[in-house]
C-alpha cells in the first residue's frame, strides 16, 4: 500500500516542506502574473482511504472549476509507523471571460501515524483567513471527528451510505449538531440524491382530489440500489414527518401510526445498480402515487391514479455525481435544513430495518 501511495503522490503537484507552504505558494503566484488567485471559501476533503486519492484529486478539479476556493485535500493514515506530515501545493486554473486565468489554490496533506490534534493543526494553520470552512468528510465518522474540529466548520458534507455503523454514526452526528459550540449545516449526499423523487412526489398531490386522499395512505413502498438502504429510510422518515406519522415502537418491523388510529407499513426492496432510490409509491384506498426512475435514464416517470382517473408524466431527473451534488448545494445560500430534524426518527427506524 505504501509503495502504491508513493506512486500516486506526484499528481498532487509540487511537494514542499510543511513549514514553508505559505512561502512556496507566494512564489507560485509571483512566477506567473497572468494568473489571478480567487477564493470565496475554504473547501477541504478529508479521507482515510489512500485508494481514493486520485478520485479526490479529480473531484477538487471539478469543484474548483465552478467554485473559487482554497482547496485542501487531506489523507489521514492512522497506522503510520510514526507521526509524519507531508505537503504539496498546486494551482487549479480556468479561463475567465476569455481573457483572464483565474486559479484556486490546492493544498494537499498526507498525515501518518498522528491523531485528531494533528488533523486540526494542519487544517487550522492553512485556512484562508476570514473565509467559511466547508468540509467533505468521506467514510466513517472516526475519532478525528471531534468538537475542536467540527466547531470550526460552517458546512459539512457526508455520505451516510458509506458508514459502517450508521445508527452509531448518526448518534455521533446528532450529538455534534446539538453541541453548545456547533453551528454547522449538514448535507448528507444520501439525502440529497433523493431530491428529484421528493419534488416529483409533491407534484402528485397538486390535484385536489389526490391531496384529500393522502391522509388515507396505507403503505409506503421504496426500491433502492444495493447499499442505499439508509437513503430509502431517510425518504420514508421525510414522508412520515410530513404526514405527522409516529413510529410504532411496539412493531418489530418499521410501521407508522396515524393520528386517527390507522397504520402505514413500509416495504423496502433492493433493486439493481443505478440511481440511489429508484421507485417510490404511496398507496391507499382509491389512490396510488408512484415516482420511478430507470437505471441510466435522465427522466423520472410520475404516475398518479385516484378515483378511477390516472395521470402520467415524465420529468427531468436531478444530477447524480458527487461533484455535481456538492456543487449544486454550494451554489445555494445557507438555510435551515430539515435533514438533521429527521435524524432522531431515522435512528429508531434503523434499529428495526
Amino acid at each position: 500500500m505504501r509503495a502504491a501511495l508513493e506512486d500516486t503522490l506526484s499528481i498532487l503537484g509540487q511537494e514542499v516542506p510543511l513549514g514553508r507552504v505559505d512561502r512556496e505558494l507566494k512564489k507560485l503566484w509571483d512566477s506567473d502574473e497572468a494568473k489571478t488567485r480567487a477564493s470565496l471559501m475554504n473547501f477541504a476533503i478529508y479521507s482515510e482511504d489512500a485508494a481514493a486519492l486520485p478520485r479526490n484529486n479529480r473531484l477538487l478539479e471539478e469543484l474548483t472549476s465552478e467554485h473559487a476556493c482554497r482547496a485542501m485535500l487531506i489523507l489521514f493514515q492512522p497506522d503510520g509507523p510514526a507521526p509524519r506530515a507531508r505537503a504539496w501545493i498546486n494551482a487549479l486554473c480556468r479561463p475567465y471571460e476569455g481573457k483572464k486565468i483565474v486559479c484556486s489554490e490546492q493544498l494537499s496533506f498526507v498525515l501518518e501515524g498522528g491523531n485528531a490534534a494533528q488533523v486540526q493543526n494542519i487544517v487550522f494553520a492553512h485556512l484562508d483567513s476570514d473565509l467559511p470552512l466547508v468540509v467533505w468528510w468521506q467514510g466513517d465518522l472516526t475519532s478525528n471527528f471531534e468538537e475542536r474540529f467540527y466547531s470550526e466548520i460552517d458546512r459539512l458534507f457526508i455520505d451516510s451510505a458509506e458508514w459502517t455503523h450508521p445508527a452509531a454514526e448518526f448518534a455521533m452526528l446528532e450529538d455534534a449538531c446539538n453541541g453548545a459550540t456547533s453551528e454547522f449545516e449538514v448535507h448528507d449526499l444520501s439525502w440529497t440524491r433523493s431530491h428529484f423523487l421528493r419534488s416529483a412526489l409533491a407534484g402528485c398531490f397538486q390535484d385536489a382530489v389526490a391531496l384529500r386522499r393522502l391522509p388515507h395512505i396505507a403503505q409506503i413502498e421504496i426500491t433502492h440500489a444495493p447499499g442505499q438502504k439508509v437513503a430509502a429510510l431517510l425518504l420514508a422518515a421525510w414522508i412520515a414527518e410530513r404526514l405527522g406519522l409516529r413510529l410504532d415502537d411496539a412493531a418489530k418491523e418499521v410501521r407508522f401510526s396515524k393520528r386517527d388510529g390507522g397504520s402505514v407499513s413500509l416495504v423496502l426492496a433492493e433493486g439493481l445498480a443505478g440511481c440511489c432510490v429508484q421507485r417510490l409509491a404511496l398507496t391507499g384506498p382509491d389512490l396510488r402515487a408512484e415516482v420511478a426512475r430507470e437505471p441510466r435514464c435522465a427522466f423520472v416517470r410520475v404516475c398518479t391514479s385516484c378515483d378511477g382517473h390516472a395521470r402520467e408524466e415524465m420529468l427531468p431527473a436531478d444530477v447524480e455525481s458527487e461533484a455535481e451534488l456538492i456543487s449544486s448545494q454550494l451554489s445555494r445560500a445557507h438555510g435551515t435544513s430539515i435533514f438533521i430534524d429527521m435524524v432522531p426518527l431515522l435512528r429508531r427506524m434503523l434499529a428495526k430495518a
